[in-house]
């Protein structure tokens, strides 16, 4: 099994190509990030084969969320969103546009 993702929607979202962490490509370790006017930096690890994510968001370099979340089956775009499911259930939803947020569902 693997995360379900559309590449071209994580590029609209976080408006930069991701990041392989590992030595290759087809690895499926990838690094997304994004930081706003207001000082928000959100940083997205995923590793697609084991089903897991890390997800940090940071304001001056201090963090304010961080998480390992495992049995990640979907990340969806959903208008200026990024909904995570995990076990096929929407838990998390990471705002993007003018200042980067994370709620959880």
């Amino acid at each position: 099994m693997f995360i379900k993702y559309d590449e071209l929607e994580l590029l609209e979202l976080f408006l930069s190509d991701p990041v392989s962490i590992a030595d290759n490509p087809d690895a499926g370790e990838l690094i997304y990030s994004i930081k706003d006017t207001k000082g928000f930096k959100l940083v997205l690890l995923v590793d697609v084969y084991k089903m897991e994510c890390d997800l940090s968001l940071t304001y001056d370099e201090r963090i304010v969320f961080n998480s390992k979340l495992t049995n990640v089956t979907q990340l969806k775009k959903v208008n200026n969103n990024m909904i995570i499911y995990i076990k096929d259930e929407e838990k998390i939803k990471v705002k993007f546009g003018d200042q980067l947020g994370i709620i959880l569902l």
